[in-house]
């Protein structure tokens, strides 16, 4: 990838990839330029990322012009000069790799990009065919097929459903294993067994999971008693309530939308059989 890991810019690669598309299919016959792709990154990601700075990913020129260079690069558009202006324009070869790349793509947080995913799949599947076609007289069947499994809402959506319900068993574990420490807790205090041998207790029954980077029992030692017995005592509870049920609600909330959408889903004829 072209772009710095972990910036804002390449965690909302979705956008860039959809805004090259619109671009494409907005000036087809002159080339997009630089600033129509630019203001078409910061539109989607303002529909989308409330959470980002003014509700819109910050593009820079340079960011753009990165991206640019990297599709022309691997043969995704070519480049040309009009009226004394690069301009731009998608190959065949470009268009499948990006409609790839955006519908395909593996499911991940936030799980809110999804639905600007699955809007593009399922709203704009015939026009992205016909943006396709449109770039070779020759449509073969194997590329028909290509495309009908790219844009598959309903495999788009299942494979949705299926991260959410995962995501959704490893939090229960995890509520569930504390709800046993708080239980163990109990137990311990209790008996008044003395708080070394509660956490050797549970990092023996419930090991978290760096605990091959650092014990339980060592990453206690380094916490002030008052505050180890507070972290025992009280945190542990709290952080249940405070993060990872409020969590769990959340994610159950989305799998409902997504089983709903699911189960909304028109009937659609594959391309191959067009």
């Amino acid at each position: 990838m072209v772009m710095r890991r972990n910036t804002h810019f390449e965690q909302n690669e979705i956008f860039l990839i959809a805004a090259a598309i619109v671009a494409h299919m907005n000036f087809m016959t002159t080339g997009f330029r630089q600033k129509h792709l630019k203001f078409l990154i910061e539109m989607f990601s303002n529909w989308m990322d409330v959470v980002l700075k003014e509700r819109t990913l910050v593009v820079h020129n340079t960011q753009v012009m990165r991206y640019l260079s990297y599709l022309t690069q691997e043969g995704f558009a070519r480049s040309f000069v009009r009226a004394g202006q690069p301009h731009y324009r998608l190959t065949r070869v470009g268009l499948i790799t990006l409609i790839g790349k955006l519908t395909q793509r593996q499911p991940q947080f936030p799980l809110e990009h999804f639905y600007f995913v699955f809007h593009c799949v399922e709203t704009y599947r015939e026009a992205l065919e016909t943006l396709v076609k449109a770039e070779g007289q020759q449509f073969p069947m194997a590329l028909k097929i290509e495309l009908d499994s790219m844009l598959d809402a309903r495999k788009t959506i299942e494979a949705q459903i299926h991260f959410v319900d995962m995501e959704l068993k490893k939090l229960k574990q995890r509520v569930e294993e504390n709800q046993g420490v708080m239980k163990l807790v109990k137990q311990f205090r209790q008996a008044k067994k003395p708080t070394p041998e509660l956490v050797l207790a549970i990092e023996k029954q419930f090991p978290y999971d760096l605990n091959s980077q650092k014990p339980l029992s060592e990453f206690y030692e380094e916490i002030p008693p008052k505050m180890r017995d507070f972290v025992l005592d009280t945190a542990i509870q709290k952080r249940v309530q405070q993060i990872w049920l409020p969590v769990l609600a959340a994610l159950e909330k989305h799998l409902e939308i997504l089983q709903q959408l699911k189960a909304n889903l028109r009937p659609v004829k594959p391309f191959a059989k067009l």
